[in-house]
């Protein structure tokens, strides 16, 4: 992106709130209705824009110690909504984990388990 140094906390901004919807998009399942490619080139997208978002904020450091408002408020969201996208991610994960330790056999024994799919088939 082209500009003057006038308009990095601008163009910080602008990619800053480009990344807080991509994390929400998928946050909020927006990636599973989508076709593969499609998610792909999105998860290419959020990923350049990360790397322009880092080159302009190391631009923008470099130039001036104020953080303008605009700009503080667009990383806040940011962080707010990559904080709520890690933490559904390790949930989703957790919930995956569980489930693959039930379909190998290793649940909790609270229960009669029928061979080693895990299936409960009574409770004691």
């Amino acid at each position: 992106m082209a500009g003057n140094s006038a308009d990095l906390p601008q163009r910080a901004c602008r990619t800053a709130r480009r990344l807080n919807r991509l994390f929400r998009i998928e946050r909020t399942g927006g990636f599973a209705r989508w076709r593969e490619d499609v998610v792909a080139r999105l998860l290419r997208r959020r990923h350049a824009l990360v790397d322009e978002f880092l080159r302009l904020e190391t631009e923008r450091r470099a130039q001036s110690a104020t953080l303008p408002r605009e700009l503080r408020e667009a990383v806040n969201d940011l962080a707010r909504e990559v904080e709520q996208s890690r933490r559904n991610t390790e949930d989703r994960v957790e919930r995956l984990r569980a489930e693959l330790r039930l379909l190998r056999g290793e649940g909790m024994p609270t229960g009669l388990r029928g061979s080693m799919g895990g299936r409960v088939i009574g409770r004691g």
